[in-house]
């Protein structure tokens, strides 16, 4: 399969529209891993997946999964992974205190300590993938590394977090890290921030969007929604194939998807009477979870402007 290659859309216009219900993360995995083996690329399986989500909930974990895939392509895609960067005075790099040090008996390990105050996924997945302080510069910034750290490891714990009012089905948790031997290979290579922080957050967006187009398109076939807004879900679709399959930081990356955001939204408002056609209880989870889209849209149009200035002549 090549990059240009479009079977996931053909797949998606021929596969059954009759998902499985799944109540609780443990079951949709099953569903997730036995995708994963089917596409190639992190994108595609982000749309296979929010297409065979029988809610919002579980399209936004396909997502989520796949741009963790996209983030780290080496890693194993069969496991169930969480990415550790929040901790209790947010997310922003600068506050990050988790600590990653040598350990001070074997010069070959590291010792991870610390807490995360919330973590997407946090409880079932298998390995966490944690931005660590490893010290400062004599400028006073963060230094930051990224290391993966298997969920079962001695000295991590997790404890889960109230459901939010969104894609509830979704856990969250707390993650303790209290002294965590590593190997020197679960460490990252180079900057944590621009080499996995600062990539994220696009691909997340570029995913979580596939995903929940897929969801939507297998919606819109179910319930007999015009050819028309399907032809602009297809199209959007292919959009954010070919974003996602891009650099992330490539400053025109950010600008394709300010302009490809805009569209999703006219979509989203055109098929505000649609939904009167769908099942009561696929409308209900569309209108409690639709915000999850609008997450960090302030983060977003900082991007946005940055992209732009990076184009603008002195």
């Amino acid at each position: 399969m090549t990059t240009a290659d479009l079977a996931v859309i053909d797949y998606l216009l021929q596969a059954p529209v009759t998902p499985t219900r799944i109540t609780v993360f443990a079951e949709w995995t099953e569903t997730w891993k036995s995708l994963v083996p089917l596409w190639k690329f992190p994108i595609d399986r982000a749309l296979a997946g929010g297409f065979a989500a029988d809610r919002p909930a579980w399209a936004f974990a396909a997502g989520y999964q796949a741009a963790l895939q996209g983030l780290l392509p080496a890693a194993d895609p069969a496991r169930i992974a969480a990415i550790c960067i929040t901790e209790k005075d947010g997310p922003h790099p600068a506050r990050i205190q988790c600590r990653l040090k040598t350990d001070p008996e074997i010069a070959s390990r590291w010792c991870l300590d610390g807490t995360k105050a919330f973590v997407s996924g946090a409880g079932e997945a298998e390995i966490l993938y944690v931005a660590a302080s490893t010290g400062m510069t004599t400028q006073g910034r963060n230094i930051l590394r990224m290391v993966s750290v298997s969920a079962d490891s001695a000295g991590v714990t997790i404890d889960p977090c109230p459901s939010l009012g969104m894609v509830p089905e979704m856990p969250h948790g707390q993650v303790r890290f209290e002294t965590v031997s590593l190997a020197h290979d679960a460490l990252w290579p180079g900057d944590g921030y621009v080499g996995a922080i600062k990539p994220f957050r696009t691909l997340e967006d570029l995913h979580v969007m596939g995903a929940f187009l897929g969801w939507l398109f297998a919606v819109g076939r179910r319930f007999d929604w015009p050819a028309s807004t399907k032809e602009t879900m297809v199209s959007l679709m292919v959009a954010v194939r070919s974003l996602a399959l891009a650099a992330p930081l490539d400053p025109h990356v950010h600008l394709a998807l300010g302009g490809l955001l805009i569209q999703v939204h006219g979509l989203l408002e055109e098929i505000t009477p649609l939904w009167q056609r769908a099942d009561a209880r696929v409308r209900e989870w569309w209108l409690r979870d639709r915000k999850v889209l609008e997450i960090a849209d302030t983060q977003r149009q900082r991007r946005l402007e940055s992209a732009w200035s990076h184009y603008r002549c002195p």
